[in-house]
């Protein structure tokens, strides 16, 4: 698992002006946000609207600073990059309003959950799926080198087919969203972002095992079923999201333990933190701040 309060910093490329888009072959390509920035801004809470933030790599203990969040140049013009911007703005409306369903409590540092499933719609059947297939292409896109790259091996052809020509999504691709319960036991208001957490890729499931992918964002893990046959037991059958307008999420204690690294990453980068940020946290003690 990749913990991160953002996700990553650009590779500077001096070919990418002229690089081709690897889904049109369109030259120039721009810098694409791997998460979408409305993903990463959230985390900005005021009256700190201009606070920075660190990525944090466990698996090799690398800091950096970061404003936006993770870009990659040479993957994507802005016109394909704007076919995935429009699934990414429905996403965050919609995690935005399933974040504010109650699944619990909070009395000091204790948090008393309400297990099981919250329904809810979406307006489009399948955009949420395209969404999350166009984040894991993006990630599966940049440099092997780089330290969030992911493989995906066929689904990178096949994600491209869904997000960009409009091909069916096939039945062993699915998606399902889970409450992050870390983020919610961990933080004062669980109505706010703390972090995000790039794709990891594993096998779960009980009795059927399947190869998914998942991240989080907004307060949910988004889990991806990676072109596996049958339905995983990972998640109960209604919280399956393709193919429906009429929706469920999980909330499961289990989640707890998905970002629970975070625990050491936030501690890794307190210092770090409080450096970049003294001069605005020194307005707000001032009160030159709202």
């Amino acid at each position: 698992m990749r913990g991160c309060y953002a996700d990553g910093m650009p590779k500077m490329n001096n070919d990418a002006a002229i690089s081709a888009c690897l889904v049109c072959g369109e030259r120039p390509t721009i810098r694409a946000h791997l998460l979408p920035e409305s993903f990463v801004r959230e985390i900005f809470h005021k009256p700190k609207a201009d606070e920075k933030h660190m990525i944090f790599h466990p698996e090799t203990g690398r800091k950096q600073q970061s404003n936006t969040g993770r870009f990659e140049r040479g993957i994507l013009c802005a016109k394909c990059d704007g076919v995935l911007g429009r699934y990414e703005d429905l996403a965050f409306r919609l995690i935005t309003r399933l974040r504010s369903i109650t699944v619990g409590r909070k009395l000091g540092t204790q948090s008393f959950i309400n297990a099981g499933t919250y329904p809810f719609r979406v307006a489009v059947v399948d955009e949420f799926v395209r969404f999350a297939c166009g984040i894991l292409w993006k990630y599966s896109s940049t440099p092997t080198d780089e330290p969030s790259h992911i493989e995906i091996g066929e689904c990178q052809a096949l994600f491209e087919n869904i997000c960009w020509h409009g091909a069916a999504i096939p039945e062993g691709v699915d998606v399902f969203i889970e409450r992050d319960l870390f983020s919610f036991a961990a933080f004062t208001d669980p109505s706010q972002v703390y972090y995000y957490c790039s794709p990891s890729i594993g096998r779960r499931g009980h009795r059927t095992s399947h190869d998914l992918a998942w991240f989080s964002i907004g307060g949910f893990t988004i889990y991806v079923k990676l072109n596996q046959p049958g339905l995983s037991d990972f998640a109960p059958k209604k919280c399956w999201m393709r193919g429906r307008k009429a929706c469920h999420f999980n909330v499961a204690i289990r989640s707890i333990e998905v970002n629970s690294s975070m625990h050491e990453s936030i501690g890794m980068t307190r210092d770090d933190l409080a450096r970049l940020n003294k001069g605005i946290h020194a307005k707000y003690r001032s009160s030159q701040l709202p």
